[in-house]
C-alpha cells in the first residue's frame, strides 16, 4: 500500500481497532476486523505475540492498513527494553516487515520523523499543543494524543492555530467519548479491543464484529455532524477529498 492509499484508508475510516495485550486470539480478531469492514488496524508492540503476528498479518493480508503501535525510534532503547519486551522491534525491522505506517506513545526524535514520512505514516504521541505542531512540522502525519481528556485537543485545534494540526486520539475512547473527541477536533480515534470489548465475556467473531461496528459507526456519525463537506468526500477523487480535510495534511 503506497503512502497516499495508506493515510485515506486510515483518514476515512475515522475509527482503528488497536490490538493491545489480553488473551484473545490475534487470528481471531483481524479476521473479525475484515468481516467488519476493517482495512486499517493498529497492532502495538505491547502484545507479546508482535514479532510473529505483524508478519504474518502482512503476507496473509497484505492490503491491510497495518500500522505498528507503541513504537520506539531508538534502537539502542529498543535493544534495552527487549531484554524484558523480546517482541519489541526496531523501526527499520518494522520497516522490513512492510508496516505501513508507526504510532508511538512517545515522541520522536525530528530526524526519524524525517527519515520516515516519506515512505510510512507516522503519529507520534505529543503531550502538548506545541510538540504537537513541532512533530507535524517535522513531517508527521497525525499527531497522537491521549485522552480521555481533551484539553491538548482543543488547544491543537483552537482558532487561533488555524486549522493546522490533524489529530489521532487514543485512550479512554468509548462509544459515548467518540462524539466529544470529534468535537473537540480529532480527525481519527483508536480504541484497544480492551475497550471495544469491555463487559463482553469470552467474546467471539460474532461479538467482536458487532461491536467494531458500534465504534465505526460513532465515529462516522460524530465526522459527518462536525465536518459534512469531508463526509460528502468519502471515496470522491482524490482532489476533492484533500480539500474536504479541516487540517493540514501533506499531499
Amino acid at each position: 500500500m503506497n503512502l497516499f492509499e495508506a493515510y485515506r484508508t486510515v483518514h476515512e475510516q475515522g475509527f482503528v481497532p488497536i490490538f493491545v495485550q489480553d488473551e484473545l486470539d490475534s487470528q481471531m480478531l483481524i479476521e473479525a476486523c475484515l468481516e467488519a469492514g476493517v482495512r486499517a488496524v493498529e497492532y502495538t508492540l505491547r502484545r507479546t505475540d508482535a514479532r510473529e503476528m505483524i508478519p504474518w498479518i502482512k503476507q496473509h493480508y497484505p492490503d491491510i492498513c497495518l500500522l505498528a503501535g507503541s513504537t520506539v525510534d531508538d534502537e539502542n532503547i529498543v535493544r534495552h527494553c527487549r531484554k524484558r519486551y523480546p517482541q519489541l522491534m526496531t523501526v527499520s525491522e518494522l520497516d522490513q516487515a512492510g508496516v505501513d505506517g508507526f504510532v508511538s506513545m512517545l515522541p520522536w526524535k525530528e530526524e526519524s520523523i524525517r527519515a520516515c514520512c516519506r515512505r510510512r505514516l507516522v503519529m507520534p504521541c505529543a503531550a502538548t499543543s506545541g510538540e504537537a505542531f513541532l512533530q507535524v512540522a517535522a513531517g508527521a502525519h497525525f499527531a497522537k494524543l491521549i485522552g480521555p481528556g481533551l484539553e491538548v485537543v482543543q488547544r491543537c485545534r483552537a482558532v487561533p492555530t488555524f486549522d493546522f494540526c490533524p489529530v489521532f486520539i487514543t485512550g479512554g475512547m468509548t462509544t459515548q467519548r467518540i462524539p466529544e473527541a470529534v468535537e473537540a477536533g480529532a480527525a481519527v480515534i483508536g480504541s484497544g479491543f480492551d475497550l471495544i470489548l469491555a463487559g463482553e465475556v469470552s467474546p467471539n467473531s460474532k461479538t467482536v464484529v458487532r461491536k467494531l461496528r458500534e465504534f465505526i459507526d460513532a465515529a462516522a456519525d460524530a465526522r459527518a455532524k462536525k465536518w459534512p463537506d469531508m463526509a460528502r468526500a468519502i471515496g470522491g477523487d482524490r482532489q476533492t477529498w484533500l480539500d474536504s480535510l479541516p487540517h493540514y495534511h501533506p499531499f
